[in-house]
């Protein structure tokens, strides 16, 4: 098969860093950037000058039988509908995350890549992170023991978003990691939310527990108003536990536990604590190439529909917990 023939739509912020990686991998033959999408022509016009790509402001433009994928990043509402278009032209999609804000619209990009055998991949990043693989491992050989809960934020003074709250932006990423790592969904959903700023529709603090089977808990805490930029995950498990720096990609392994006395009498147990050494990569980038190599070698991608679908699905489940002020159980929305 020839190098794809990929196209990235929107270039704000976020979707700068795919066209500097998208360039990267081009160069290292790879792929081809054949062209670039977005509302404004100022930035157009910027990007064709430096590059000589081709830019448009229509996807009409590039649905081509030369084009083989589109790369989205643009905002949330306009994934659905964006999705669709292009899956139903037989392309392959990359979208950031989340796939939707609705389960019901994420299941139907899902059943339709399926159906005309076409990758729709969803920019969950984590899963792309070297440390974060490094504890796949980790949960794997059992040396945690039997896991009893994860705890984790995403949180950072940064600007709201206009189109979602926290959680389908920030706390999304936790929720897929968490199923990732586990390899399942929770049983049930429950979600505490605020709304400092004023704004009924969009949550800009929440808390969020999970319960996952063999009774591991999940906890995840986001917000756009701290000032501490946090990133981090934490696992319990009944003979060690770790903390990760998911920003640095850095682990550590602390060899703590609880030693029964008695019948209700435990002793805390301190042997120690080693730091774990995580070559980085940029996980924009392995994230991108997975993307690629999918395609060329027709596999499911580590971040694949599904997995995106799932998380929609939670996020979803935990807006709906609160506003109902309730636990709810996920199996009662399938």
């Amino acid at each position: 098969m020839n190098k794809l023939n990929i196209v990235l739509v929107g270039v704000g912020k976020f979707g700068m860093n795919h066209l500097r990686v998208l360039k990267e991998l081009e160069i290292n033959g790879f792929c081809n950037l054949s062209g670039v999408i977005d509302v404004d022509l100022n930035i157009l016009d910027r990007i064709e000058k430096k590059y000589g790509i081709k830019t448009s402001t229509k996807t009409d433009d590039f649905i081509t039988n030369n084009i083989d994928a589109f790369d989205i990043v643009t905002p949330t509402h306009t994934h659905f509908v964006l999705c669709k278009k292009l899956l139903e032209s037989k392309k392959h999609v990359f979208v950031e995350k989340p796939l939707t804000i609705k389960y019901s619209e994420a299941k139907i990009l899902a059943d339709c890549s399926h159906k005309i055998n076409r990758i729709l991949m969803v920019g969950h990043i984590f899963r792309y992170n070297e440390a974060v693989n490094k504890i796949k491992d980790i949960l794997l050989n059992g040396e945690l023991g039997k896991i009893h809960y994860l705890s984790g934020h995403f949180m950072g003074i940064s600007n709201p978003r206009n189109d979602t709250g926290v959680i389908y932006n920030l706390m999304i990423h936790h929720i897929d990691l968490y199923n990732y790592l586990l390899g399942t969904l929770p049983h049930t959903v429950q979600a505490n939310t605020a709304h400092f700023l004023g704004r009924p529709e969009y949550e800009d603090h929440a808390i969020l527990t999970m319960k996952y089977p063999d009774n591991v808990i999940g906890i995840i805490e986001g917000s756009w108003m701290p000032p501490e930029k946090q990133r981090d995950l934490t696992i319990v498990g009944s003979k060690k536990s770790l903390t990760c720096d998911l920003l640095n990609q850095t682990i550590n392994i602390y060899d703590v536990s609880m030693k029964k006395i008695d019948r209700e009498y435990y002793i805390a147990q301190d042997k120690g604590s080693s730091t774990m050494k995580i070559s980085f990569v940029e996980p924009l980038k392995l994230e991108l190439l997975d993307f690629i190599e999918s395609i060329v070698q027709s596999r499911a991608p580590l971040a694949d529909a599904k997995s995106a679908q799932d998380a929609v699905l939670i996020s979803e489940i935990a807006l709906a917990s609160s506003k109902k002020k309730m636990e709810l159980r996920v199996n009662d929305w399938l």
